[in-house]
């Protein structure tokens, strides 16, 4: 049991007088704590762009040799370009879900502010996830279009298979590849932020009956 639990316990049991000052002791620290927790996920925004950059530099050039074989290297640069844009644009509301909430000054608000954060972190990891599939899907709709480039690109050394057992291997491996990184991306996402807001959901849960009480 935290601090401010404890200090919810005692509100609770303390004379009808002398709820007012005790429920202002909680706010400020279901305030403070939910502001460190906002912080956090602005500064763990921040590592993960820097992280996810930095392995995108140290990915060998050859990595990227099947965007090139399908003529999708110049989209590519588009997507990321975009991509990235729209990381810093979630960064940006982070930031600024901190700024906010840090001059929040009564439990209403606070509360709003709380929403609306879990909001902003769930949306972003929902665009992760979602770009992460949204990409396979164009990759495949173009590899599948051309049957030539298909059997190039996933029959590079010209063993004996045939158009439908290409077709199958490539469909298996790709689907299989996808759920690996999908389920990785949301445990990763879910251990990181999922922490956060299972911390953030409980301050709101602990103001919302600091504000039903007290009305």
């Amino acid at each position: 049991m935290d601090a401010l639990d404890n200090y919810k316990k005692a509100w609770e049991n303390q004379p009808e007088a002398s709820h007012k000052i005790s429920s202002e002791e909680i706010y400020k620290m279901a305030h403070s704590k939910s502001s460190s927790i906002v912080k956090w996920i602005f500064i763990i925004g921040i590592l993960e762009f820097i992280l996810w950059t930095a392995v995108n530099i140290a990915i060998p050039d050859r990595f990227y040799k099947i965007y090139e074989d399908l003529n999708l290297m110049e989209y590519l640069n588009v997507f990321m370009g975009l991509h990235y844009a729209i990381i810093v644009v979630f960064l940006y509301f982070f930031y600024k879900n901190y700024k906010r909430i840090s001059l929040v000054d009564n439990t209403k608000k606070l509360i709003q502010k709380i929403l609306k954060i879990r909001k902003t972190v769930k949306y972003y990891v929902f665009y992760n996830i979602a770009t992460v599939f949204l990409v396979s899907i164009i990759l495949n709709i173009v590899l599948f279009s051309d049957e030539n480039t298909l059997m190039s690109v996933m029959n590079p050394n010209n063993l004996t298979l045939d158009l439908q057992q290409v077709v199958t291997i490539t469909v298996i491996s790709q689907l299989i590849a996808l759920l690996i990184i999908i389920v990785l991306l949301w445990l990763f996402y879910k251990l990181v932020y999922g922490i956060l807001l299972k911390k953030l959901t409980k301050n709101y849960k602990e103001l919302l009956k600091l504000e039903i009480n007290s009305n």
